[in-house]
């Protein structure tokens, strides 16, 4: 147990020696995680130091021509000509369309040629009037992925200021140990003040020096301790602790996988399958399934593929313009993508073994942060056509809408692909493009006693919004009408770089396993070796209804967990017979697929069933997750 409890003594130890490392941040972000967002930053300040003086004031921004249904398609070079004919725009890329085609250049979303251009935004804006609505002019924003940390309503608002004063205060040190009061190297340390907090990351001794940016500052300023481990170990959250600032402040933390807990080999009980049924074989099967034969897009941070769960993953390309992008996938700054890939598909090598949802599956990553922009976005989803990928995890979100982007979207789904999107850790409305039509967006959920009291994990609870299983929406989660389901993404263990099990937090790691229940589903349902076994839209708004149908709401507020949460014996049809599967009412789920397309981007979401083949609450709920009341 750790010795830092919330009001409670840490106890000193004057054998620790200080290691320092400070940095300022803002309570949204972990310690190890921040550190290593700086170095994109940097990168592109040094790249912008040396382009010409004329493009400093440039921004990047996405131009093609936008689609007019009906209507015979455009030249494909006028865009182009247009921009090259600007003295002060620079094209800088271009996208052409790989793979499905549909009904032409023009006609379907996403199949015209796109521009990335630097140009000011008086430029871009003047552009966009004069080409009277036929070109689309939209900012290529930056994406981003990672996993929801302190929520914002704990955070403030006393850690809502992270700006450094002119003078340092005083240091305080820690010394982080886990088992056996062996010192735990990597683990970050964050320390809230009233109006800014600091950091410092425990170097191979397990020690680290936190400066605080206040020279006035005492300990009573300190609101609150946060210590996240680099692996194998929980971490802890303390609020109002009481510190020295002349001795180590020593944190000890509990293991996540307590010795002699699991015999050699032995699965770990993951809370998160369970809650799935993703844990056992399927109705009439006598092996559990492994989604082999389904190809999957995991688009987010990259994956460390050495890890002993994941060397079967091979195939992968750096889409954020890094040097060396063809092996550069495999460095995962973040985390996020290598914590999603065990979820979804990691494959024994660990004691407790932990088993991802759909181990058989094969895995394509495309790294697309930090760094990335919605160009890069784009290009991931033009080869997740082009190799005719079944599903694509969107792991990244963008503070802008793209409406290129969501085009792309819903060409991937008219060529069969479906899309799994993050409803975003913000706790606001549902991020982009987890909001965009034709995916299907997974929100967080959480359940009580899954890990320990003193983590950050059990600030995420929405008090009121808790389920008789103990099963709680989250604060931090996207919430709205274009919800589709939720999935456990609190205190959820998995692979993290470097080697290591760690349990992680958010809507990616959420998506992850709604990513994998679909792989199961669509590797398994005797529909997709049938009915539906073309690679088309009709193909994916099944998959989703299937995974809709089989959902649960776990508390009362629809906005916060769409339909609510997959359950893998709830499919119909799946393991059943014949004629099981037609007394279930599979035989008529074509009938179900009858949304109608708005503004030629597909389907606000996946197809409901209609009331007729529902009934009561279930119809409301079905209803009210596909934003149709």
């Amino acid at each position: 147990m750790a010795d830092l409890k919330n009001g409670d003594p840490v106890r000193p130890d004057v054998s620790g020696a200080t290691g320092s490392a400070t940095a300022d941040s803002n309570a949204q972000t972990p310690p190890k995680r921040a550190a290593h967002a700086t170095a994109p930053n940097g990168a592109s300040q040094a790249h912008h130091a040396t382009e010409p003086a004329s493009s400093r004031g440039a921004r990047q921004y996405l131009v093609a021509a936008r689609p007019q249904t009906g209507f015979a398609p455009s030249n494909p070079d006028a865009v182009g000509m247009m921009l090259q004919q600007m003295e002060d725009v620079e094209i800088v890329r271009r996208l052409r369309p790989k793979g499905f085609r549909g009904l032409g250049a023009g006609v379907v979303p996403g199949a015209s040629e796109i521009f990335v251009v630097r140009m000011d935004e008086r430029r871009a804006e003047a552009l966009r009037q004069s080409a009277l609505g036929q070109v689309v002019v939209e900012p290529n924003a930056r994406l981003f992925a990672g996993s929801a940390t302190l929520a914002t309503p704990l955070a403030s608002p006393w850690a809502a200021l992270a700006a450094p004063t002119p003078s340092l205060g005083r240091e305080l040190r820690f010394r982080v140990v886990g088992s056996g009061d062996q010192p735990l190297s990597g683990a970050g340390v964050t320390v809230f003040g009233r109006g800014s907090c600091a950091q410092g990351v425990t170097d191979s001794s397990g020690t680290a020096g936190v400066a605080l940016f206040d020279a006035e500052a005492d300990l009573e300023d300190v609101r609150a301790v946060y210590v996240q481990p680099a692996a194998n170990h929980w971490e802890c959250f303390a609020l109002q602790p009481a510190l020295a600032f002349d001795e180590a402040n020593v944190v000890r933390l509990k293991p996540i996988f307590p010795a002699g807990a699991h015999a050699a080999g032995e699965p770990h009980a993951d809370w998160a399958r369970r809650m799935m049924h993703l844990d056992r074989p399927l109705d009439g099967a006598t092996a559990k399934s492994t989604g082999s034969g389904i190809r999957i897009g995991l688009l987010g941070s990259g994956c460390d593929h050495d890890h002993l769960l994941l060397r079967h993953i091979t195939s992968g390309t750096d889409l954020t313009g890094a040097q060396n992008g063809a092996r550069n996938w495999t460095r995962d700054e973040i985390g996020q993508g290598t914590h999603c890939a065990g979820v979804i598909a990691g494959s024994g090598g660990s004691e407790p073994a932990v088993q991802g949802i759909a181990p058989g599956a094969e895995i394509h990553v495309f790294k697309l942060a930090p760094g990335g922009r919605f160009s890069d976005l784009i290009e991931a989803l033009d080869q997740c056509i082009e190799r005719q990928i079944d599903i694509v995890h969107l792991g990244v979100g963008a503070d802008q809408v793209s409406e290129l982007v969501a085009q792309k979207i819903a060409e991937a789904r008219l060529a069969g692909v479906a899309c799994i999107a993050a409803a975003g850790d913000g706790g606001g409305a549902v991020q982009f493009p987890g909001m965009a039509p034709g995916v299907l967006s997974v929100a967080a959920v959480g359940r009580l006693g899954e890990f320990p009291a003193d983590t950050h994990h059990a600030w995420t609870a929405v008090p009121e919004l808790t389920g008789a299983a103990g099963v709680f929406a989250t604060n931090f989660s996207g919430a709205g009408p274009q919800l589709g389901v939720c999935a456990p993404g609190v205190a959820v263990i998995s692979a993290v770089p470097g080697g290591g099990m760690a349990a992680r937090d958010g809507t990616a790691v959420a998506a992850a396993h709604v990513a994998g229940f679909a792989a199961v589903v669509l590797a398994h349902h005797p529909l997709f070796r049938g009915a539906y076994r073309a690679r088309d839209e009709q193909r994916v708004r099944a998959l989703f209804e299937l995974i809709l149908g089989s959902a649960a709401p776990p508390v009362l507020d629809l906005a916060r967990v769409g339909a609510g949460l997959p359950d893998l014996h709830r499919v119909p049809g799946l393991g059943a017979s014949d004629a099981e599967r037609w007394d279930r009412g599979v035989g008529n789920l074509g009938a179900f697929a009858y949304a109608t397309p708005q503004d030629g981007f597909g389907d606000r979401f996946a197809g409901v069933p209609p009331p007729a083949y529902l009934t009561g609450a279930m119809a409301l709920i079905q209803l009210r997750a596909a934003g149709l009341i």
